[in-house]
């Protein structure tokens, strides 16, 4: 959703943003086609001045519909190759364009996300340009958990697996080059420091969004049955376990789940799913607002996230949220949602339980997300960043 270019955007920051795809022409038509073209379409900001953004469509589109045709039958250490070749490839067709860019020490400064940028730090390195790499998860953190899950719940993971080396050696190279390693929360800080990068080059800095459709936001109604939402990919790391069983745990009550997001849990094992459950698959981002409008109540029970978005998206549009302390500390307990510990489903189940119950206490949960949100907009996304880089910078001995 371009949030960190359109955050220095806003505040006349923004020298130039490299993406794979940009949909500079066709999107109307593109916005009625199928899946993948909608998603396409999707691929553009207005904000974003034309001239400011450089995209390699072609390369990136055929790569891409490849991967998708694909993916279904690639092993764990198949994903993570076309991952790799992905990133090698991006991050080269960016140095090559940087060649022809003439770069300021004094002014430059180089954002990047992880296995994306190896290639463009190494060559911004000795022209003495300042970089910064998002770390958008905690590494290898998180796969070991994802690993014990697909053993405490056996048959669940399509393909149950680990990255390469190749993949954490990408990752560590990053790390090591990069000035600066950003990470969107504690959780993912506490991860990668046990992973060996030293904590003066970690900042943390939580991810924001695009506060100018505040009008989509409003309390959550409290009357009939409880809708609670899921949204995210159906995967042993985001908790869609833990829902399932609280879920049979409140068979009785007059509670809907919705679980919105492309599968990736065996097709056998959801269909035991309880029938409280409503699988609505995948959707695209022009179709969120509508699929949050339908629920009272968000749920986020992860096992492992870098930072969950989807907590903002669902406050801004006036939803509490449940979630797990492992993705970003966003929800304040009491206050406009609840925290569950991760891998609990009877915590989660009377959570949820708890708000079906208390009506009243649903809808103040609801009132306070308004303020929540307010913490998270662009602008004071890219001044945080903005003040953590100059930090380091002013202790950097000359």
């Amino acid at each position: 959703s371009y949030a960190v270019p359109l955050a220095f955007e806003n505040l006349g920051q923004l020298r130039t943003m490299y993406t794979d795809v940009w949909c500079r022409l066709g999107r109307d038509l593109l916005a009625k086609g199928p899946a993948g073209a909608r998603a396409l379409a999707g691929r553009f900001d207005a904000r974003l001045p034309g001239e400011r953004v450089v995209a390699f469509n072609v390369g990136s589109i055929m790569a891409r519909a490849i991967y998708h045709f694909r993916r279904g039958r690639m092993t764990p250490e198949q994903h993570s190759t076309e991952f790799l070749n992905f990133g090698r490839w991006f991050a080269r067709k960016t140095v090559d364009h940087l060649r022809g860019v003439d770069l300021d020490p004094q002014r430059d400064v180089f954002f990047g996300f992880d296995t994306n940028c190896l290639e463009v730090l190494g060559y911004l390195k000795p022209r003495k340009i300042f970089t910064v790499v998002d770390q958008v998860d905690p590494g290898r953190i998180e796969e070991d958990m994802v690993v014990e899950e697909a053993d405490r719940w056996p048959g669940w993971s399509k393909l149950p697996g680990r990255m390469p080396q190749v993949y954490w050696d990408r990752l560590r190279e990053e790390w090591d080059i990069a000035d600066l390693v950003l990470v969107n929360s504690q959780w993912s800080a506490e991860a990668i420091t046990r992973q060996g990068v030293p904590a003066r080059k970690i900042i943390t800095v939580p991810l924001a969004i695009d506060l100018q459709h505040e009008d989509l936001w409003k309390p959550v109604n409290p009357v009939g049955p409880l809708k609670v939402l899921w949204l995210g990919s159906v995967i042993l790391r985001k908790g869609i376990q833990y829902l399932v069983e609280a879920a049979r745990l409140l068979q009785g009550l007059n509670i809907e789940f919705l679980v919105v997001g492309p599968v990736g849990i065996s097709h056998q094992v959801v269909r035991s799913f309880p029938s409280n459950i409503k699988m609505l698959g995948r959707v695209t981002r022009s179709q969120l607002t509508e699929v949050y409008q339908q629920a009272n109540l968000f749920v986020i029970p992860t096992i492992s996230d870098g930072f969950a978005i989807t907590q903002l998206e669902a406050m801004a549009h006036g939803l509490p949220v449940i979630a797990t302390p492992n993705c970003g500390s966003v929800v304040t307990h009491g206050v406009d949602g609840l925290i569950v510990p991760a891998r609990d489903s009877q915590a989660l189940a009377d959570a949820i339980m708890k708000l079906d119950a208390d009506r009243s206490y649903l809808r103040s949960l609801s009132e306070a997300t308004l303020l929540t949100i307010q913490r998270y907009d662009l602008p004071s996304n890219a001044r945080l960043i903005n003040s953590a880089v100059a930090r380091y910078q002013a202790n950097i001995p000359a």
